[in-house]
């Protein structure tokens, strides 16, 4: 694997433009990885947190029930952003998510409560790839969905496949650590999933690669920019990094 990389988390930042004050609380003060993992678990940070929450609320229809899926809730950081973006825009809409180890699961529903966010969350436990189909099967439609769970390439893709029929065309799927960390014949990641994803399946995708931390990197995928065109051609790829 290449070195880590964790200078992409800004820390010296207005904690108030955090939308949540629980949230912005817990990153007062923090200077590093060791702090930042102690105190808002393994998280994306600032500016992360806020493209994350304004994101969704440009993604929430007025007309019809959001809901948003999240895999790896950890001590839930980017859950209470999501369900904060929910309770802020005033319409309706729920979160969906699923956390792996029945500690940091009960440590995550903990702080929802500080957070002032549990009204709008449904948190689930157990592996993703069990849980997610019992959870899909209840919804209609799928706004948001944000897999940040197990990070291995066969795990990434096969949650995209589970989750990526119930998208709305407008809707979108957010990835963290996208950067290209494998090396030779190492598991290739998040990264190496997203190629997969395109060439299987195509659709859009917008990279941002200098935010989060270790490993660094958001991306996005719709599959349609709007409801109303033809799908795009399977078979785009995303440049060797």
């Amino acid at each position: 694997m290449r070195d880590p990389v964790y200078k992409y988390r800004i820390v010296d930042y207005d904690r108030s433009v955090i939308p949540n004050r629980f949230l912005a609380f817990l990153d007062e003060g923090v200077i590093d990885e060791v702090d930042w993992v102690a105190r808002s678990g393994r998280s994306l940070g600032h500016p992360g947190w806020g493209w994350i929450y304004h994101t969704v609320l440009m993604l929430l229809d007025d007309d019809r029930d959001n809901v948003a899926i999240e895999t790896g809730t950890n001590v839930g950081s980017t859950a209470i952003l999501v369900a904060q973006a929910i309770i802020d825009s005033g319409r309706k809409g729920v979160l969906h998510t699923i956390e792996l180890d029945p500690d940091i699961h009960a440590e995550a529903l903990r702080r929802f409560d500080l957070a002032g966010v549990s009204s709008v969350i449904e948190a689930h436990c157990g592996d993703s790839l069990k849980v997610l189909p019992g959870v899909i099967a209840g919804v209609d439609e799928i706004a948001v969905a944000f897999l940040d769970g197990n990070h291995f390439h066969n795990h990434v893709v096969s949650e995209f496949e589970l989750v990526v029929d119930k998208m709305r065309p407008d809707g979108v799927i957010i990835f963290d650590n996208t950067g290209a960390v494998g090396e030779g014949e190492e598991d290739p990641r998040v990264n190496g999933a997203l190629r997969t994803i395109i060439r299987d399946h195509g659709g859009n995708v917008v990279n941002f690669p200098f935010c989060s931390w270790y490993t660094p990197g958001i991306a996005i995928w719709q599959r349609q920019p709007f409801a109303d065109m033809e799908p795009p051609v399977v078979g785009s790829f995303i440049p060797e990094t």
